[in-house]
């Protein structure tokens, strides 16, 4: 049997990588719409995050994701 702080630490390492997942998941979607929107209505990066309603705060981060794709 696992002692409870064990449990703790386990169940607390589980979340946290669920969460990453998720993040992840949505970021990876995110992108797809951009490039998406880029590719098909011939719009900018730029076009493409005002219509997704992309926050300025998060754009700089879809620009770096962007040159690496």
């Amino acid at each position: 049997a696992m002692c409870n702080l064990s449990q703790a630490v386990e169940e607390r390492g589980f979340n946290k990588g669920i969460q990453q997942g998720i993040q992840q998941g949505t970021e990876e979607t995110i992108l797809a719409a951009i490039q998406s929107l880029m590719e098909t209505m011939h719009w900018s990066v730029d076009q493409s995050m005002a219509a997704l309603k992309i926050p300025e705060s998060q754009r700089e981060k879809y620009l770096k994701l962007l040159q690496r794709a």
